[in-house]
Order: structure tokens, then sequence, then C-alpha cells
């Protein structure tokens, strides 16, 4: 029987698996720096049974760090599995910081919005407030009065019932016709016009009340007072310088004493077309009240209408004013 002899040297390379095969012994490898494949990386070094003896004897003698063999087979290639079957990934380094800085911006972003909404929420609490509770607006300061003051008057008695039967009876005889203006003014204002046309008599009557309001446009302090009395001025300047577009001449004015807080008679005779008419106008005023009367007729005879003087005009519109004075408070 032929004795064999040993087996043949094999190569000092490491087969295309990267892997060494069975059987190879310690000794065919004794260099540590053998060349391996490009795509070989660190963790693909073929390890040995006494790797740490090896690792030892590469450095001098001096014990390598305890490695457990075990846990670097299992993380030396990051796709293969461990011994329960799952993959081996590599740890994230620092992860436990992250998630917690994560947190920390998720906590920070949900105060900054919480403390947004809060102050929106604020705000519109803020305007609601101030527009639903407004406060009144203080006094005022510089002695304006912009309310009614004890005595005045906010409305005005009717003109045609407080205009006495006998009254008319007695100026515009006969049968009579009544008309009721409507009021631009409310209960602050009331008119009516009563008129005769029976030959020889032509008479016209015509009474407006009126209550005037505070106005910071009136004279003084500004009261209803104040208001009514400029109006009674600008009355009496209307009658001596009348518009040119009325067509009316200048009035010849006189005071009527003993009539309310007071009161003027303005008398002008205007003519058109040959006919001449008395127009009398008397103006009383009583605290904020204007009480205006007008009362006219011919000037002259004519067409068989008698004529009427002044005066028995200016008495027609005096028994006027004093029935309609007489149904205000005192």
């Amino acid at each position: 029987m032929v004795q064999q002899g040993p087996p043949p040297r094999r190569s000092g390379r490491v087969p295309a698996s990267g892997r060494p095969r069975r059987g190879w012994s310690d000794g065919d490898y004794a260099d540590d720096d053998e060349e391996y494949p490009p795509w070989a990386g660190p963790g693909a070094a073929p390890r040995w049974a006494d790797h740490r003896e090896r690792e030892r004897r590469r450095l001098g003698g001096r014990p390598g760090p305890a490695v457990d063999e075990a846990d670097a087979e299992r993380h030396a290639s990051p796709g293969r599995a461990d011994g329960d079957g799952a993959a081996c990934r590599p740890r994230r380094g620092g992860g436990g910081r992250q998630g917690a800085a994560r947190a920390r911006r998720a906590r920070r972003a949900s105060y900054i919005w919480g403390a947004a909404f809060v102050a929106v929420l604020l705000i519109v609490a803020g305007v609601g407030y101030v527009y639903f509770h407004q406060p009144s607006p203080p006094p005022a300061t510089d002695g304006l009065v912009t309310t009614f003051q004890p005595g005045e008057l906010k409305t005005v008695p009717s003109a045609c019932s407080a205009v006495t039967p006998a009254t008319l009876d007695q100026y515009l005889p006969g049968k009579r016709h009544m008309v009721v203006p409507k009021s631009l003014y409310g209960g602050a204002q009331s008119l009516c016009n009563w008129s005769i046309d029976a030959r020889p008599v032509y008479r016209v009557l015509q009474v407006t009340a009126r209550a005037y309001p505070p106005s910071g446009l009136a004279t003084g302090n500004g009261s209803a007072t104040f208001a009514a009395k400029d109006a009674y001025q600008q009355i009496s300047l209307a009658k001596t310088h009348p518009l040119k577009a009325s067509r009316l001449p200048k009035a010849t004015l006189s005071q009527v004493p003993g009539l309310g807080d007071g009161a003027f008679a303005a008398l002008q005779v205007p003519s058109a077309g040959g006919d001449t008419t008395n127009l009398l106008t008397v103006v009383v005023r009583h605290r904020n009240v204007l009480i205006t009367v007008v009362a006219q007729g011919p000037a002259k005879p004519r067409r068989g209408y008698a004529a009427v003087s002044p005066a028995h005009l200016q008495a027609a519109a005096v028994a006027a004013a004093r029935d309609v004075l007489g149904q205000m408070p005192r």
C-alpha cells in the first residue's frame, strides 16, 4: 500500500467567498497582514478560534480589549441575522438626545401657539368690552348745555285745538276752511291754518308753535332757550331784511308788551296784480317755544271785498297767540 505524503500547500489568498475553508489549521495563516479583496471591509476579516490570542500577539503581548466574540460576530456584517433571526442593525448614536430635543421643540412650539391664542382671545375680549360697554360721554366742561333744562318744553300743544272757537268767530266770521300742514319736527311742532273767502270778508290766519332743542350752534350756553332766542332774532331780521326772492317789502316792527317772554309785530304791505294786502306777523317767545301767527286781508277794497286794517289783523294774531300760550305749562 502506497503511503501518501503531506497534502499540497494551499494558496495564502482567501477564497472568493471570503470565508476560510473547513480543515484549515492555524499554521496555514501565521501572517496576520494578509491581503483581502477590495470589497472586504474591516468587519469581513476571517476570525479564528484563538482570535484573541492572535490579537494579543499582534499588539506585542498587550491584552486586547475584551470583545464578546458572539456580539462581534453578530455585528461584523450589518446584513447578518442574530440568533433570534432579527437583522442586526448598526446602533444610532445620540438617538436619545435627538428624541429629547424634538420633544423640547414640540413643547416650546405648543407653549408659543398657546400664548398667541390666549393673546388673541384677550384682544377680542377687550375690543368687545369697549364696543358694548362704552361709558356715557362725560358732561361738557366748557359750560355747553346739551340737555333740556327745567321748564323747557320738548313738545307743544296742538295749534288747531288751542285756538278757541270764540277767537275764530270774532276775527274770521262765517264758514271757515281749516288746513293742517304736516309737521317736520314731530311733536315739537304744530301747525294749523284757517281761511274764509266770502264777500265782503277775506281773511287768512296761520298759527305755528315750535319747541327748540339745545344746539351747539346756539349762542350763550347752547341751551334750548338760547336756541329759541336765536330763532326769534332771525325771524325779526328776515322781516326787516327780506330776501329778494320773496318779493316782500321791508316790515315795520313794533313790540307787543305783556305777551310771553317777548313778542313783536311786523307789518308788510305787498302788492301783486293791482291787489294790495296787509300782512301782519306776531312772534311770541315762551322759554324755548316760539309761537308765530300770521294774519292777512285786503289793504284796499277791491272786487267786492272789504279792506281790513292792520290793527284788526294784529288783534286777531295776538288773540290766537294768547290761546296757544294758555295751553303751555307755566
